[in-house]
């Protein structure tokens, strides 16, 4: 229900621009939790431009109280193109990931997914509660874990006391700045939108999520079937799938040494055993001597001197961001960066390892703990993670929910609602076999328990990049993906069109850089002293 009343109150609030984050994100006094206010607006990157309204929609901050307060919660609604003959059709609630995570609207491909999504359909865009990143009436609520420096090598037992430390202090802040952190959970990030969508006049909605995002929509799913159409996932986290698994992430691995492996340019310079053998050496090796290497810092022409162990090279392996800048860098990259570190090479390691610890930011979302670990994971695939034997060359690859979630304050879901169990809607799942945030297995396991579901696999697809790569190499697949979408199941099957979607494609070939030329650590430092690469 819109309130005039609450427009003249609070509109001005609303960020339209580049409004700074709140120190609070209470709900003036008064304001009646279920209302919303909007004011139109339009969204443009490069040649596109979209018309939204923008809007606040107040929720208790936890419902579990019956004397909670209000707060806000974002959302931006697209109108669906061709509204007056589809008044009728459920709109898509599309649902980032993070949990902390935004779209770039401003980013020219994430703007293009909505407008291909609002071809038939409303579309209404969900922030998270408590998410800094989103505008309007939110608290900057942020975790700032300390830096270890780079003069030791890092350890777990360290690692864990920054991360109890950062929690510990961010609650304790938060709480005694009056905000109820328990109502940061993810049932709560479910009934706001599951109220959302009464209080904006639809029954039915359509899901649509990556990652956390993926995650949310089967926490929705679990919650409220009766209210959800159809459901369009990628980088699939199933609901007690948040905790990832070491051997599943080890194959992903080993799906790209392969490659790298059979690729005319690197067979040549390939160990004996392949990369992986040499990536347990290298492993292996910091273990048992950890090293000291010196490298330059690009801005002041000095020399840094930093200890490397095996925890650092641990802490770099899966992130892909740490390779370069686009995709083939991302992936292309890796192969090169374990054939140095085998060769004793370790200047790009020691450079990233120094380049994050001493990068001040913002910190992390408060709400990755307090959502995660309201979800937790059972004690039986918890216990399997554990045991199995790739966590030895892995490590821990979930210490962060190990080390803070007997700190969190948030209500833990019960293995209940985290267990598998049929989906009877239709649903169309795409995932890459390089993701290494969400492995694809991730995926397959999920396509197990839908009957009206169908899965595609991309070979060379990474963590959620079909909104970027998959519309540049593959559009006419994006367009049947996007067909699933304005499909009337009233008229058509879903069995049917699934029929006529692949199962498995392609993206174009690795290009995977010679080994020759310039080592990492050397394309990395004449990018930074001409102040253009993030490499």
């Amino acid at each position: 229900m819109k309130s005039s009343i609450l427009l003249s109150r609070v509109c001005l609030l609303l960020w339209l621009g580049s409004f700074p984050a709140l120190a609070d994100s209470t709900a003036p006094a008064g304001t009646p939790a279920g209302t919303y206010i909007s004011v139109p607006d339009t969204l443009s990157a490069e040649d596109l431009s979209v018309p939204v309204e923008r809007g606040l929609f107040f929720v208790p901050e936890n419902r579990a109280d019956a004397h909670s307060r209000v707060i806000a919660v974002h959302f931006i609604r697209f109108p669906a193109a061709r509204k007056s003959a589809e008044r009728n059709r459920p709109p898509v609630f599309v649902l980032p990931g993070g949990p902390g995570a935004e779209f770039n609207l401003s980013w020219r491909p994430a703007l293009y997914l909505f407008e291909r999504l609002r071809r038939t359909r409303d579309v209404v865009y969900v922030s998270q509660r408590g998410n800094p990143k989103s505008r309007g009436l939110v608290a900057n609520l942020r975790v700032n874990t300390p830096s270890v420096g780079w003069d030791v090598p890092d350890s777990p037992a360290r690692e864990r006391e920054r991360q109890r430390q950062a929690v510990k202090q961010a609650i304790t802040e938060w709480t005694a700045r009056g905000m109820d952190l328990r109502g940061y959970d993810i049932l709560n990030v479910v009934d706001d939108v599951h109220e959302l969508r009464a209080a904006l006049g639809y029954d039915k909605i359509v899901l649509r999520g990556c990652s956390f995002g993926s995650q949310w929509s089967l926490a929705y799913l679990k919650r409220w079937p009766g209210n959800v159409d159809r459901v369009l996932l990628s980088g699939v986290e199933p609901l007690d799938y948040g905790y990832d698994s070491p051997q599943w992430l080890w194959s992903s691995f080993a799906r790209l040494a392969q490659r790298a492996e059979s690729d005319p340019g690197l067979r040549s310079h390939m160990p004996a055993g392949g990369l992986l053998a040499a990536l347990k050496a290298s492993i292996d090796k910091l273990e048992q001597h950890p090293v000291q290497v010196t490298i330059e810092d690009p801005e002041k022409g000095e020399p840094v001197r930093v200890a490397l162990g095996a925890m650092e090279l641990r802490q770099v392996l899966a992130d892909q961001s740490v390779y370069g800048e686009t995709r083939d860098e991302e992936i292309g990259y890796w192969p090169r960066f374990i054939l140095e570190i085998h060769s004793g090479d370790y200047r790009y390691l020691a450079a990233k390892v120094w380049q994050a610890r001493s990068r001040r930011g913002d910190g992390e979302a408060l709400i990755l703990p307090l959502i995660d670990n309201s979800l937790g994971i059972t004690a039986a695939r918890d216990a399997r993670l554990l045991a199995e034997p790739e966590a030895r060359w892995t490590g821990d690859i979930n210490s962060f929910y190990h080390n803070t979630r007997d700190l969190t304050p948030t209500r833990v879901v019960g293995d209940a609602f985290r267990a598998d169990g049929p989906i009877q809607v239709p649903v169309l799942m795409l995932q890459g076999d390089l993701d290494w945030s969400t492995p694809i297995e991730n995926a397959r396991h999920l396509a197990g328990q839908i009957p009206q579901g169908h899965l595609i696999e991309i070979e060379g697809a990474t963590h959620c990049d079909e909104v970027d790569v998959a519309e540049r190499q593959l559009p006419q697949l994006m367009d049947q993906v996007y067909s699933f979408i304005d499909a009337d199941f009233a008229a058509t099957s879903p069995q049917k069109l699934f029929s006529t979607m692949p199962r498995k494609v392609a993206y174009q070939p690795i290009r995977f850089p010679p080994f020759e030329g310039p080592a990492l650590y050397e394309r990395w430092l004449d990018g930074k002293k001409r102040g253009g690469s993030k490499q």
